[in-house]
């Protein structure tokens, strides 16, 4: 296995550090790329979003806000906390169904074993 070709671009050796080496074992990284990977937590974060977002918005046009700037300025921040929410919630349903992301994650896997 070490009788690699020291000219290959793709040959590292087996003394020198690699930053993949470095970040990848880590216990935080490995939590985070496995909690990135879940569609589930990004699908609750959206709803989270939504719910909080309109919410505020409620809050705001039921009276319990009293300065009228404040209700004004926190409706304004709902809507957009809101969108956004939307759009992400759109963006994790359609990446789930997505038919091309199973070849894109095998090309991933594959570029990733390549390196």
């Amino acid at each position: 296995m070490d009788k690699k070709n020291n000219d290959s671009e793709w040959y590292t050796h087996s003394n020198l550090s690699n930053i993949q080496d470095s970040t990848g074992n880590s216990r935080v990284s490995n939590f985070v790329e496995q909690v990135h990977t879940l569609n589930t937590l990004h699908f609750i974060v959206g709803i989270c979003q939504i719910f909080m977002g309109l919410t505020v918005i409620g809050a705001s046009i039921l009276g319990f806000i009293n300065p009228l700037w404040v209700s004004v300025a926190f409706t304004m921040v709902a809507s957009v906390t809101t969108m956004i929410g939307l759009y992400f919630l759109y963006i994790t349903v359609s990446k789930s169904y997505d038919s091309r992301s199973l070849l894109r994650n095998a090309m991933k896997r594959v570029m990733k074993a390549k390196n």
